[in-house]
């Protein structure tokens, strides 16, 4: 799906596409240091033209991200109508300990350094790998680390489980 032109604004983009800067810097060398930064305001074309760069492969590239990380993404009601169906899921949680203290989703694993391998290792017994946080950011972040080391049935849970309390189960504490 196309969403960006070259006429796009980098706030619109940044704001659609959280991780655009990154992946800017990362395959252009645009906007992750001083010498190659750009300005909210700017369009992607005065962005590439500034840099030298080629507006029409930001574009695509942009558009590629971001039907990447939304494909990456379950929204709450599809998260409730994987559990109704019976699929094995398997809950990973990547907020802050006392975070989950406070809410969590059935048998979920609070991912830590120290048991990150053996949590891995889990991954291919499940239908499902569901990763979640507060408000589905730091979630989308680690679903798309383990992405690239080749894991297919993982999920972020879109808004988090704050949004899946507010939508589905209102029995979740929320903080």
């Amino acid at each position: 799906m196309t969403v960006f032109s070259l006429d796009s604004k980098m706030s619109d983009v940044e704001s659609l596409f959280p991780f655009s800067r990154s992946m800017l810097h990362k395959k252009f060398h645009v906007g992750g240091c001083a010498t190659c930064g750009y300005e909210p305001q700017e369009s992607i074309s005065e962005v590439a033209q500034k840099h030298g760069k080629n507006g029409l492969e930001m574009v695509e590239a942009l558009n590629e991200g971001l039907d990447s990380m939304n494909s990456t993404e379950i929204t709450s009601a599809q998260l409730y109508s994987k559990t109704t169906e019976n699929a094995s899921i398997l809950f990973i949680d990547v907020r802050e300990s006392w975070e989950f203290e406070i809410v969590q989703f059935p048998n979920a694993i609070l991912l830590s350094e120290a048991n990150m391998e053996s949590t891995v290792e889990k991954f291919s017994s499940f239908d499902l790998v569901i990763f979640y946080c507060h408000h589905g950011m730091r979630s989308l972040n680690a679903t798309l680390y383990f992405k690239e080391f080749g894991h297919s049935n993982i999920k972020s849970l879109k808004g988090g489980i704050d949004q899946y309390a507010q939508l589905i189960d209102s029995t979740l504490p929320r903080y």
